[in-house]
């Protein structure tokens, strides 16, 4: 019978054209084909969801049945079987009331940490991730392959030898078919191995701080499948640079006669350095902007710039010969020589002569 809802495995609606389902078809099936995931096993089962799926609805006379008969659809068209509407009721019961247990595993999240050169050139990063997986000896039963003995009761085939009411598996084994001598040595009897894993993940350039990079199928795995591996961006800071978007900041200091004369600054840029020219007479704080010298636009968007801010440093300790230097070069330079200086305190002196 047909227990999924075949449109939405497709991603279409129930009024969707033939050629809306062709597309869809296609397109999933071009996606999640064994050819381009080996070795994928959820991949694998989606696949034969949506060959399914197809071959229902990509025939009229089937989707015009399947249509009318909903869940109650079989392919050859005979009516269900008390089992099989047994089975539709405990469903629809179960998931009425939100008793059923999830068959896929759960997922996982990781965060990792990546430098700020790495978001301006991409990475390949390497995960070491600890995971649940099924058990390969038992087969997810928790129970040892050795010793098994058939259940009486069901003679072996794990169904209930009598009708019951929302009950199709043997009450006796549970649906397993037989009567476990003993648990699994590898697991112990969960079912479930721990294991670490080496993985690859791609980080593209241009990323930020709080974005997730999404590893399909790498999650713990479950009865029904795997679980996703969600990695959470870090990105590290840096030493020299904050980040602004897609500019990068970077204060360099220079001296006191440096600002005045002028000079060649050798500033350092994320691929190496680069030297800018320090015109005479510079501001504190004054920036210099390099076009195209900042990060990567997500997606490959454009590249931001480099602001490069020179910071006047004012010397700290000073000698008395020093000290006497510098009061006979301000004399030597007079009030023209700091206009700002100068207008302030023509400013203040109006402000007092005007009381």
């Amino acid at each position: 019978m047909a227990k999924k809802d075949y449109y939405r495995t497709l991603g279409v609606k129930a009024n969707a054209t033939e050629a809306e389902l062709k597309k869809a078809f296609r397109e999933l099936a071009k996606q999640y084909h064994p050819d381009r995931n080996p070795g994928d096993a959820a991949a694998e089962a989606r696949f034969r969801e949506i060959a399914e799926a197809w071959e229902v609805l990509g025939d009229a006379e089937n989707r015009a049945r399947y249509d009318r008969m909903g869940p109650l659809y079989t392919a050859s068209g005979r009516p269900p079987t008390a089992e099989e509407l047994n089975e539709l009721l405990k469903d629809t019961f179960t998931n009425l009331f939100g008793r059923r247990k999830a068959q896929v595993g759960e997922d996982l999240r990781y965060t990792c940490s990546v430098s700020l050169e790495e978001v301006a050139t991409g990475a390949e990063k390497t995960l070491v991730v600890q995971r649940q997986v099924r058990c390969r000896k038992c087969g997810a039963t928790g129970d040892s392959p050795d010793g098994r003995t058939p259940c009486t009761p069901c003679n072996g085939t794990g169904k209930s030898p009598t009708r019951r009411f929302l009950r199709s598996d043997c009450a006796t084994c549970h649906g397993k078919g037989y009567k476990p001598s003993q648990k699994c040595s590898d697991c112990s009897g969960a079912g479930m191995r721990g294991t670490e894993e080496n993985l690859k993940v791609k980080v593209p350039p241009g990323v930020a701080t709080g974005q997730k990079l999404k590893v399909k199928g790498k999650g713990n795995e479950g009865t029904e499948g795997a679980g996703d591996l969600y990695v959470i961006l870090s990105v590290a800071e840096h030493l020299l640079f904050r980040r602004r978007g897609a500019d990068l900041l970077c204060e360099a200091p220079i001296s006191l006669v440096d600002a005045c004369l002028g000079f060649d600054l050798k500033v350092p840029t994320l691929d190496g350095s680069t030297t800018i020219r320090i015109p005479p007479g510079t501001a504190p704080g004054k920036s210099f902007r390099l076009p195209g010298r900042g990060l990567p636009g997500l997606g490959g968007s454009g590249k931001g710039d480099l602001h490069i801010k020179v910071a006047v440093e004012v010397p700290a300790k000073l000698s008395a010969e020093q000290k006497l230097a510098l009061s006979q070069f301000a004399d030597k330079l007079g009030p023209e020589a700091f206009p700002q200086k100068k207008a302030w305190i023509d400013q203040l002196r109006s402000r007092a002569e005007s009381r």
